[in-house]
């Protein structure tokens, strides 16, 4: 089985990516993510080559830019060379303190983990996030399954082999049972269709709030 971090290194070395967004954070823009101040922590959680940091850049934000991939930040910081970058794994922790983030991104970032290392990255997320910080996240959807060619199951259904590496898949149950609304507000949910890479990926966005 191949590591998180030789995956995408060696993903990231083959291919030839520059950062493209596709917009998706324009819903939350003007009640949310504009209102932030300069000492406020925004955070791209597996940034790869800089998708959602380069909307953040050009919409006048500073984020810090984080994935477990070192190809990816370097990439990234050709594009964007002033912008703040860390090489983390997010199943070892979060290098950030409790309460210290208002903006946290996590675009198909957090669903390559087994179920206890899921729910530890996800309170990881909740212990960080203001009071009235916000969640954007965006997870890989089940429909998604067909797309992932040759998929070994587990003793988790919803946690597959492909690639050489796991992954784990989302149905709205799925999204419910990890983000438990005692502890989280959901601002938004849905599951659609995105074609940023050459293949349409099905996968769900969600927007939360901590209960906190």
């Amino acid at each position: 089985m191949t590591s998180l971090e030789q995956y995408w290194n060696e993903s990231y070395q083959r291919l030839d990516l520059k950062p493209t967004f596709d917009n998706w954070l324009d819903k939350y823009w003007h009640e949310y993510v504009s209102k932030t101040r300069q000492a406020d922590l925004i955070v791209d959680l597996g940034c790869g080559v800089g998708n959602n940091a380069k909307y953040l850049v050009e919409h006048g934000l500073s984020p810090i830019a984080c994935d477990i991939s070192e190809v990816a930040i370097r990439t990234l910081k050709t594009f964007l060379p002033d912008i703040q970058t860390l090489c983390l794994d997010m199943a070892e922790g979060l290098p950030f303190h409790k309460d210290s983030v208002q903006v946290l991104i996590a675009d198909l970032s957090i669903h390559y983990f087994d179920e206890a290392t899921t729910h530890e990255v996800i309170r990881d997320l909740y212990n960080v996030l203001k009071t009235d910080g916000i969640l954007l996240c965006r997870l890989n959807s089940t429909n998604e399954i067909s797309n992932k060619g040759n998929v070994i199951p587990t003793i988790d259904k919803y946690f597959m082999e492909s690639e050489g590496i796991y992954r784990r898949f989302f149905d709205r149950e799925e999204i419910a049972r990890f983000f438990d609304n005692e502890k989280w507000t959901y601002l938004h949910m849905e599951e659609y269709e995105m074609d940023r890479y050459t293949n349409k990926k099905k996968l769900w966005e969600i927007a939360l709030k901590p209960r906190k």
